[in-house]
């Protein structure tokens, strides 16, 4: 059980009556950690380990280029895309993670990654890259998608239920004090009208 710090003052007779152990923030749910603050590279620990023990698993294994880059896409994505859908991914932790790429494709150029590194391998095919996604703007892209389902009033969602309850209130995602609220509440709205 966690308390609040307006529920410090019956903390033991809260946990007398209840007989839950007393909790500490970050604690994880499905994988992740539940914070109540900004998410810092320590927090994101995790995720970067569960990359890096996939990098090593491979390094035994004599893959194509097309492999390797194979492996990325499905593997290494498939992992930030999770932590990308309910984060704003701090940018340390978004440089940890294209390293983890370029490391995992070293094996594959013969004088390692080419002229110009991760940032012309993350390009578009069509711009001449090999199609990885860019993690920093895959992420803004999802974190935009809360703000979507804002806009539409999704009704299955009990987090849009309570934003248009508590945040909102009368007014439109457009029109709200984006002062108010937490640092990601903060990020999210002020960056929806910010198209860079």
């Amino acid at each position: 059980m966690i308390l609040s710090r307006s529920a410090f003052g019956m903390r033991e007779s809260l946990l007398n009556i209840l007989g839950f152990p007393e909790g500490h923030l970050p604690l994880r749910y499905l994988g992740l950690p539940l914070l109540s603050s900004r998410l810092t590279i320590s927090d994101c620990q995790p995720l970067l380990i569960k990359i890096d023990s996939r990098i090593k698993g491979w390094e035994g294994i004599q893959l194509s280029f097309a492999g390797r880059l194979q492996l990325i896409k499905s593997v290494l994505l498939a992992l930030n895309i999770y932590w990308a859908m309910a984060f704003i991914l701090p940018k340390g932790v978004i440089k940890e993670v294209k390293n983890g790429y370029g490391i995992s494709m070293e094996g594959t150029f013969e004088r390692g990654i080419p002229k110009g590194g991760m940032e012309l391998v993350c390009r578009p095919i069509e711009e001449g890259g090999q199609g990885i996604r860019d993690l920093h703007a895959l992420n803004r892209a999802l974190m935009s998608r809360h703000l979507w389902n804002v806009i539409i009033g999704s009704s299955t969602s009990i987090w849009v239920t309570w934003i248009v309850h508590h945040r909102l209130r009368d007014k439109s995602i457009w029109t709200v004090n984006v002062n108010r609220g937490s640092w990601g509440w903060r990020k999210d709205v002020g960056s929806s009208t910010d198209t860079s």
